[in-house]
C-alpha cells in the first residue's frame, strides 16, 4: 500500500468515526418521526416533539435553542440545532473516536444511552436506514 494510499484510507477512516454525518442525523430523524416528517400535532402526549423527537429537557441540554421550547420544536433548523448541540455536549467533545451508533444511542437514551441495552432496537434501525438507504428529504409544511 502507498504512503497515499494509507494517509486516504486514515483520512476517510478517521471522518466516519468522529463527527456526526449528515446522513447518521439524518437516520436518526427517519426513525424518530417515520421518515423524517414534522408530526402533527408538533408535539405528541409524551412530550415528544418534532422531527428528532426531542423533549423539553433535552433542548435544554442542547442549550435552548431559540429561546422558547415550543417555538424551536415548530422549527426545522432549531430541531437539528438542538440534536446536534445536545449531541456535541454528551458525545462529540468527550469521544473523538466517537461514531454513529454512539450518538444514535446517547440521542435516543440520553447522556448514558449509548451503552445502555434498551437503546439498541432504536440503533438497528438507524443502521437499517444507512445500511439499506432509507434517508429521505425531510417534509417541511
Amino acid at each position: 500500500m502507498t504512503g497515499l494510499s494509507c494517509i486516504l484510507l486514515f483520512a476517510i477512516a478517521a471522518s466516519a468515526s468522529a463527527r456526526l454525518t449528515n446522513d447518521c442525523l439524518a437516520c436518526m430523524c427517519f426513525v424518530s418521526s417515520d421518515g423524517c416528517q414534522m408530526p402533527s400535532p408538533v408535539c405528541s402526549q409524551t412530550g415528544a416533539c418534532g422531527p428528532w423527537a426531542i423533549t423539553e429537557p433535552y433542548w435544554k441540554d442542547g442549550g435552548y435553542q431559540m429561546g422558547d421550547f415550543y417555538n424551536c420544536v415548530s422549527e426545522w433548523d432549531c430541531n437539528e440545532s438542538t440534536v446536534r448541540a445536545y449531541l456535541y455536549r454528551y458525545v462529540g467533545q468527550h469521544y473523538p473516536d466517537a461514531t454513529c451508533e454512539m450518538y444514535a444511542r446517547t440521542h435516543v437514551g440520553g447522556p448514558f444511552g449509548a451503552s445502555a441495552d434498551y437503546t439498541l432496537l432504536y440503533w438497528y434501525r438507524v443502521k437499517d436506514c444507512l445500511d439499506f438507504g432509507l434517508l429521505t428529504p425531510p417534509t417541511v409544511v
